[in-house]
């Protein structure tokens, strides 16, 4: 070990705490989320299947032999389902493949409950897509605060006023975009652990892989891994872990679109409306390209919600498009206000740097993220990296003020955009 890193010290060593204290205030957050966020999420009615997620339908066609989804009735040009793209006559799934991995794993069990590989039995569906989620949050923020009542504040802030709670809410009626949102964000808390703590490298890119195999701009985040890898001497173990995680991908895409690098978002437009804003600038200019950086920057961290006057009320109207992150969680100005502290520590200040790759190429993107009504869903690519860093600065002094307030308007901003359905 080098010296530069022998003199790196973890960000927050836990202090020590009873175990039954540990979990009596996991289980109360959890019954706080349940009070405040259950009414949203209802996860006794969450559903998934083929009809409504293309991963689902993907999975169960692989078990069938097959890597095109079924498609009957209609013109598949115009009339096959949302999302999905049409290349040589044939319908594929262009998400990254977790959600289809998964159901092929599991088609045999939901075969013999339920009679069909493209169905999933709720009660898995929720074990996989949910419970992960609150178990890994509070366990990532209790190590960085070193303590459980504070991480249980983080949890309810993250999951309750974060874009995490729209998703988690459409995730409910197993929409793949809502569910690999959801998805990625253990695998990001996982890998941002490793990175902050002991390094071993396999959990980071354990949590690499459920993040890339989710959404795949967050395969960037191997840069960091691949730095800590050369300095501890494990560069060939990252190699064979990115070899890993890369490979899946890359084959299904040369078999579906002949090009391992070709993901098929564009082939998500053939067929259907030139004139269509995403269909016209996607064929127009590219899947990415830097002249959208610029109206992407400003439904990231500028777009404001429009308001309407009148004798009796002031009517707040959220942007479809995209809100800024200042409105919807201003947690997020600790990024700037604890930028000095964060900067001097190599660990956070690497993992702050990472998510830089992830927000140009966001920022790059065709779309600012369609119909993402007073959120901005895109931004959990990066944000809970950034929470994680931020972590230890949100206490003590006007800093818990601070954090308090804001954690207090996120949750009842989230509480009035997304509605109870």
């Amino acid at each position: 070990m080098s010296a530069s890193e022998s003199s790196v010290q973890p960000v927050h060593e836990s202090r020590r705490e009873s175990r039954a204290r540990v979990v009596f205030c996991f289980l109360l957050t959890l019954a706080g989320l349940q009070v405040a966020l259950g009414p949203k999420v209802r996860l006794s009615q969450w559903e998934l299947s083929g009809e409504k997620n293309a991963g689902v339908a993907e999975g169960a066609a692989w078990l069938d032999g097959r890597l095109d989804l079924p498609f009957s009735g209609g013109d598949p040009r115009h009339d096959r389902p949302h999302d999905t793209a049409l290349f040589d006559g044939k319908v594929y799934n262009v998400f990254p493949p977790l959600v289809s991995m998964l159901t092929a794993a599991l088609g045999p069990l939901h075969r013999a409950l339920l009679g069909r590989a493209d169905v999933w039995v709720p009660w898995t569906y929720v074990a996989i897509a949910f419970w992960p989620l609150p178990i890994v949050a509070y366990a990532v923020f209790r190590r960085q605060v070193g303590d459980a009542a504070w991480a249980g504040l983080l949890v309810a802030s993250y999951l309750g006023g974060t874009a995490v709670l729209p998703n988690l809410c459409f995730a409910r009626f197993g929409h793949l975009g809502q569910v690999n949102h959801v998805l990625s964000q253990v695998g990001l808390l996982i890998f941002a652990a490793d990175v902050l703590g002991r390094r071993r490298l396999w959990p980071g890119l354990i949590g690499l892989a459920i993040a890339a195999w989710s959404r795949q701009m967050t395969l960037l985040y191997v840069l960091p891994l691949l730095w800590i890898a050369r300095q501890r001497g494990r560069f060939a173990l990252a190699v064979i872990g990115l070899t890993v995680i890369a490979a899946p991908m890359l084959t299904l895409n040369q078999l579906k679109f002949g090009s391992p690098i070709d993901f098929g978002y564009r082939y998500i437009y053939e067929g259907r409306a030139a004139d269509e804003p995403m269909a016209e600038r996607c064929l127009r200019y590219g899947t990415f390209s830097p002249r959208f950086a610029g109206e992407n920057a400003y439904y990231l961290f500028a777009a404001l919600p429009s308001a309407e006057w009148s004798l009796t009320q002031l009517l707040v109207r959220p942007g479809t498009m995209g809100t800024s992150l200042l409105v919807t969680t201003p947690l997020v100005v600790m990024v700037l206000l604890g930028a000095a502290e964060w900067w001097r520590d190599a660990r956070r200040r690497l993992l702050m740097l990472a998510t830089l790759p992830v927000l140009a190429g966001l920022l790059c993107y065709h779309s600012p993220g369609f119909m993402q009504v007073g959120y901005n869903r895109f931004a959990l690519d990066f944000l809970p990296v950034w929470l994680v860093v931020i972590a230890p600065q949100l206490r003590g002094g006007w800093r818990t003020g601070l954090t308090l307030g804001c954690t207090a308007w996120s949750l009842l901003y989230f509480q009035a955009v997304v509605p109870n359905i």
